[in-house]
């Protein structure tokens, strides 16, 4: 629900914040609505006067922690871009996302361009791979964020993309498969989690992950599917040879949502191999069982429907590890 920020809504927050009342429709956004107002009790309407919303006792506080790095994420681009907040209006939050995620690692993207239809399939995850294709006017600011004149007709041999959302004082180091967390990283940085792009082909980049990193509790979420999981695998190989440990960000099985194998754009299968063709070992019981579970049923569990921060703070001194 608090994706459901714009940058509209953000700004007279911020408003809000920096004067404690203001005269804009603020409450017709579920989240303010809903989590700020009703539940929380941080802002209202003046009361006589349905036109005024005051702060109340408590919203600074809350504003300042929880919301005030993601006003000055969609400042910075809206100010730096030069792309202009009237000539977005058109895109949804999940593009607008993407193209400050796009603008804010342009640098890393260039070094190593894909063709149009693998960055699409890359970077908005959500669409398909001919989503820019389909955009004319989308595949152009993408193009201007990212200072070229066009794709390439062929991809890079290795797309090692190294994503790092730094946090300022990190407690927790969390590997992502896809990249849409990153896009939305507030929450995390409130929790001193610190997130890390690791999937397609970007497993190397874990072999240079610094010291200071692996002093670090260490988790990885991801789909659950075959490639997901493997990727986590080829992780703990890594990490395993330098003697660290990371731990798997799990699904609840009697709440998670299960998707068929066959859904949407989704390409990854299991195989035929016992157990998918996954080393098992570095797996727990309970994981096992729901993996097994899946491979059974012929579904998967996306990584967008789990929601690792409660795991990741709650996480035991001595975790499971595998042998």
């Amino acid at each position: 629900m608090r994706n459901s920020l714009n940058w509209r809504n953000l700004k007279g927050l911020y408003k809000l914040y920096m004067e404690d009342s203001v005269t804009l429709k603020l409450m017709e956004n579920a989240y303010i609505k809903n989590v700020l107002c009703h539940r929380k009790r941080l802002l209202d309407f003046k009361a006589g006067n349905k036109n005024i919303i005051v702060a109340k006792e408590g919203y600074k506080a809350y504003f300042k922690k929880e919301l005030l790095p993601q006003y000055f994420y969609y400042k910075k681009f809206f100010d730096e871009s030069e792309l202009g907040a009237s000539g977005l209006k058109q895109y949804d939050s999940y593009d607008i996302h993407t193209l400050m995620f796009i603008f804010n690692n342009r640098e890393e993207l260039r070094q190593n361009l894909t063709t149009a239809r693998i960055f699409s399939s890359n970077v908005f995850k959500l669409k398909d791979s001919k989503y820019l294709e389909n955009r004319p006017g989308l595949m152009s600011d993408v193009l201007f964020l990212l200072g070229v004149d066009d794709f390439p007709a062929r991809s890079a041999k290795e797309n090692q993309w190294r994503f790092v959302v730094d946090c300022p004082d990190p407690k927790y180091i969390l590997l992502c498969e896809n990249i849409d967390y990153l896009k939305a990283w507030w929450e995390f940085h409130a929790n001193n989690i610190e997130l890390w792009y690791a999937g397609g082909n970007n497993t190397p980049v874990i072999e240079r992950i610094s010291q200071r990193h692996l002093d670090l509790p260490l988790f990885y979420i991801g789909d659950w599917d075959y490639h997901g999981l493997d990727i986590y695998c080829r992780i703990q190989h890594i990490l395993k040879e330098k003697g660290k440990n990371i731990q798997l960000i799990t699904p609840d099985p009697n709440t998670a949502i299960y998707k068929p194998i066959k859904s949407g754009q989704h390409q990854s299968k299991w195989l035929q191999d016992e157990f998918s063709g996954l080393n098992r070992v570095v797996f727990s019981p309970s994981q096992i069982a729901l993996i097994e579970r899946l491979i059974a049923k012929n579904h998967w569990i996306e990584e967008q429907t789990i929601w690792p921060i409660p795991q990741i703070i709650s996480h035991v001194s001595v975790p499971w590890k595998p042998t």
